[in-house]
């Protein structure tokens, strides 16, 4: 390359950048006018610049993608504008800058069933209940999480695409709620892509390990896998849904070169974001002797990922959990920023975070008073990571493992330096 274009070709960079930011608030210029506005009316001066700190640490070394006439800064956050994303900067503008605690996360995870046709090594459902929520329970669920602040409601499993009523309540909600739907593309038909799309889903991701089918297949635990998430994603992107693949980068995937080849065939298939998730010893992983986690480095290049394809103007759009998870962005986001309620109602912190504050069909106000007391700020660290050894001294052949077993556990991570404000 001429070394004398380079510093033409920074600058192409840095204005694609400013015109990206320039549009995302042009497309909410109402509701983050309406925001300073509140925010000034709640705490005057002092709060509006937390706010713009705010926005500075949500669009550090982030790309804004263009869908549908919108503006998308990440497939759990609303697209721009919304009445989701005016409910997020809301739930961001109450919990974080004026800490008044009338919001409590953002995304709620539900797990709409247990049942899968794959067996995935690192599945985070595994050694729970094999139960199903009805739809009356579904709905009851949603409506808590709308009214504790939640923007996002995201449908898990199991494999949600088991069942076919959830696209009533999506269509039931779907003008306040932003709804995401995470998959293995197991009957994903172009059909169903369409049915969901005009109930009004927003996203969905769907698993996808390896360019290598075998590898791919291996991991999902299911011959023909790869072939199925394939036409899912293709079926998706017809409907005209904003398309995601998510992929636990294990340390196999980050060595030789492996994840560019990855990340070269997964913008071959023109989906709109790519969601980089580390292993964690959860769910069918939570009691094994080997330790799954990846190393300091490995860290640092999922990190450098994220903040590497927000540089690229042809890119594909990376997002990577150790990045959004660092203290210079949001932290830990469990039980702030999201909650996940399995499939006999039980609130946890996270999905990876497999411990009960309570079942929200039968004790919501215990758990939203556990919520308040346990997690009021993010964590600076990964709470599964750092006590898993603690958490397994409390483990009784099932998860979630039970407040009462898990409270002093939780009693550390909410003091003092445990914990940290990002703005």
């Amino acid at each position: 390359m001429n070394l004398s274009v380079v510093p033409y070709l920074n600058l192409f960079v840095i204005l694609t950048k400013l015109i990206h930011l320039v549009l995302l608030f042009y497309k909410g210029r109402t509701l983050i006018v309406r925001e300073f506005l509140y925010l000034h009316r709640k705490g005057g001066i002092k709060t509006i610049l937390s706010c713009l700190q705010l926005f500075r640490t949500a669009l550090k070394n982030e790309k804004i993608n263009q869908f549908g006439g919108k503006a998308v800064l990440f497939f759990l956050v609303p697209p721009i504008p919304s009445e989701g994303f005016k409910r997020h900067l809301r739930h961001y503008s109450n919990k974080f800058i004026l800490k008044n605690n009338k919001s409590f996360f953002g995304q709620a995870f539900i797990a709409v069933n247990r049942k899968c046709p794959f067996n995935c090594w690192y599945c985070s459902s595994g050694n729970t209940l094999d139960n199903e929520l009805s739809l009356k329970e579904l709905d009851k669920i949603i409506t808590i999480s709308k009214d504790w602040g939640a923007s996002t409601i995201v449908f898990t499993g199991g494999e949600p695409l088991l069942r076919d009523d959830i696209d009533t309540l999506i269509s039931k909600y779907a003008k306040d709620l932003s709804f995401v739907i995470l998959t293995s593309g197991y009957g994903l038909t172009l059909e169903r892509a369409k049915k969901l799309k005009d109930n009004g889903l927003f996203s969905i991701s769907i698993s996808l390990d390896h360019y290598d089918r075998r590898i791919n297949d291996q991991a999902r635990g299911k011959e023909g896998a790869f072939d199925i998430a394939l036409d899912a994603i293709k079926n998706a992107k017809g409907a005209g849904i904003y398309t995601v693949v998510q992929t636990v980068a294990t340390s196999e995937l980050l060595q030789n070169g492996v994840i560019q080849r990855f990340i070269n065939f997964v913008k071959s298939l023109n989906v709109d974001e790519l969601f980089l998730l580390e292993p964690l010893c959860t769910g069918r992983l939570f009691d094994k002797e080997k330790d799954f986690y990846l190393n300091d480095s490995e860290i640092e290049t999922l990190k450098l990922l994220h903040a590497q394809s927000a540089k690229e103007k042809n890119g594909l759009k990376i997002i990577t959990s150790p990045f959004i998870e660092d203290t210079s962005k949001f932290g830990c986001g469990a039980g702030t920023q999201h909650i996940y309620v399995d499939t006999s109602g039980e609130l946890w912190p996270c999905n990876f975070l497999p411990v009960s504050l309570g079942n929200i069909l039968k004790e919501s106000e215990t758990v939203k008073q556990r919520l308040k007391k346990y997690f009021s700020c993010p964590s600076a660290f990964c709470i599964l990571k750092k006590y898993h050894k603690e958490f397994l001294k409390c483990y009784n052949n099932g998860l979630p493992i039970k407040f009462e077993m898990a409270e002093k556990i939780l009693k550390k991570v909410a003091t003092g330096k445990e914990t940290f404000s990002y703005h």
